[in-house]
C-alpha cells in the first residue's frame, strides 16, 4: 500500500522536458517495477510490494502542484522519474 507524502516531501518539475518527482527523506528499497498513475488531484508512485507513494498534487494554497505542461509531458514520454536520495528510477505511466 503506498505511503502518503507530505506536500513539502515532494517536488514536480520539468528537466529538461522530463516530468521528474522529486522525493526528500525517502529510501527505496527496489529500484525495478515502477509505475505512476498521475491524476489531477493527485499522483500514485507504485512500486515492487508494499513500496509506493500517494502523492497530493493540489494544494489549497498553491493549486496544482505541477508545473505548467506537466501532464502532456507525462502523456508524451510514458513515463516518470522519480528520485529519491539521489537515486534516479523511471516510472511507467498506467491509465
Amino acid at each position: 500500500m503506498p505511503s502518503y507524502l507530505e506536500p513539502e516531501q515532494v517536488r514536480l518539475e520539468l528537466v529538461d522536458g522530463v516530468p521528474t518527482i522529486t522525493l526528500t527523506d525517502v529510501t527505496l528499497e527496489d529500484l525495478s517495477g515502477w509505475t505512476v498513475l498521475n491524476r489531477r488531484t493527485l499522483v500514485v508512485v507504485d512500486g515492487p510490494g508494499d513500496e509506493g507513494f500517494l502523492l497530493k498534487r493540489l494544494d489549497g494554497e498553491q493549486g496544482d502542484r505541477a508545473p505548467d505542461g506537466w501532464d502532456d509531458a507525462v502523456a508524451e514520454r510514458g513515463a516518470v522519474d522519480f528520485v529519491a536520495q539521489g537515486v534516479r528510477v523511471a516510472a511507467s505511466v498506467v491509465a
